[in-house]
């Protein structure tokens, strides 16, 4: 190789002169995206008045005791909107401002807790839903946009990348798997969109990373693909029913693997086996760890909770399991994922949950 370079630079005639490659450039312009999107992108307001005879709570900063304010989506022409859940949590009265400014009232059809989406209905759609892009063909760098109302102001259009897919385990809500984006989000903004540059929904907004509470670049919404099977399954039912077996379950790391004496070099740990559940039925103990699901390696909890929760209340799945230096395999038939309480800022005030909730 170093003969070759000297060869080369010892030449007397110059290289032949070749076009440099032109590097990618962004659109100047992303109105057209923001035009097609922002009209099914509305204002919410949860109300919650209090027990009778309670005396209301004094205003602070300006606000008003007992309101949230936040954004919707549109997602449906006969007037379905999805939201944050607790936006309208607890609420005694929900409003969405429509683009003409008139207020009306929504139903709540249902909030999934382990997502924290919620699901409304207005009797008189402003316009057609939102088109839906596909979350799964996003890649790190791609071009995003949040639309929402952050602070009270209609209509803000903020600016990012998609920063990482698939971020889990930050104890924001049980069931994860968000897209990060740089895309500045800030009170108000949560239950908008994110979308892409052709202005289709890729995202529900749903949480910053912040010392401060307002946004630092790190933010995080739910993917438009797994939104829509919320939507559907309370559009259709109320809730949405999910497959559970019953573990608390950590993603093996050597320093787990070392102190537990695990030979499994990858995979899930189960960290407890709830009595007469699905997995307790199949003989799983704790202690031991899971490797597949379904045929399919998994190497993190929040993936072996996606295959659980894939086979549905009332399936089955079989899972490769290391007991020790034996490798074992049980099937197990999945029960229904018991429903939760616990909030967005109770799971992030302890991270336990994210165990004790398990898979």
């Amino acid at each position: 190789m170093a003969l070759a370079a000297v060869l080369v630079l010892a030449r007397s005639d110059p290289p032949p002169l070749q076009a440099a490659p032109v590097p990618a450039t962004a659109a100047s312009s992303y109105a057209d995206a923001v035009a097609r999107a922002a009209p099914s992108v509305l204002r919410v307001f949860g109300q919650r008045y209090g027990a009778p005879g309670e005396a209301p709570p004094p205003p602070s900063n300006g606000a008003i005791p007992g309101l949230s304010r936040g954004s919707a989506v549109l997602v449906s022409d006969d007037g379905l909107l999805v939201t944050s859940g607790h936006l309208v949590a607890g609420a005694d009265a929900i409003g969405v401002q429509v683009p003409d400014r008139r207020i009306l009232d929504a139903e709540l059809l249902g909030i999934d807790a382990p997502t924290d989406l919620a699901v409304l209905r207005i009797d008189e759609a402003p316009g057609p839903g939102i088109d839906v892009g596909e979350p799964a063909a996003l890649r790190p760098g791609d071009v995003v946009l949040a639309i929402g109302n952050p602070f009270g102001l209609d209509q803000t259009v903020s600016f990012g990348i998609v920063s990482a897919l698939g971020r889990s385990e930050l104890g924001l809500t049980e069931i994860e798997g968000f897209i990060q984006t740089d895309a500045a989000i800030n009170p108000g903004n949560s239950g908008g969109a994110l979308i892409d540059t052709r202005g289709r929904l890729v995202g529900i907004n749903t949480a910053i990373m912040s010392d401060s509470g307002y946004s630092e670049g790190v933010a995080f919404a739910i993917p438009a693909d797994r939104v829509m099977r919320v939507v559907a399954a309370i559009a259709q039912g109320g809730n949405v029913e999910r497959g559970w077996i019953g573990i608390g379950a950590r993603t093996l790391e050597p320093g787990l693997a070392e102190r537990f004496g695990v030979r499994a070099p990858r995979g899930v740990f189960v960290s407890r086996v709830l009595p007469e559940s699905p997995a307790a039925a199949a003989g799983l103990r704790t202690g031991d760890v899971i490797v597949a699901a379904g045929g399919e390696p998994v190497l993190t909890s929040p993936a072996l909770r996606e295959a659980v929760i894939a086979a549905g209340a009332g399936g089955s799945i079989e899972l490769a399991v290391w007991r020790g230096s034996e490798q074992l395999t049980a099937k197990v038939r999945t029960g229904l994922r018991p429903t939760t309480e616990h909030t967005a800022a109770e799971r992030v005030a302890n991270r336990g949950c994210r165990d004790a909730a398990g898979c």
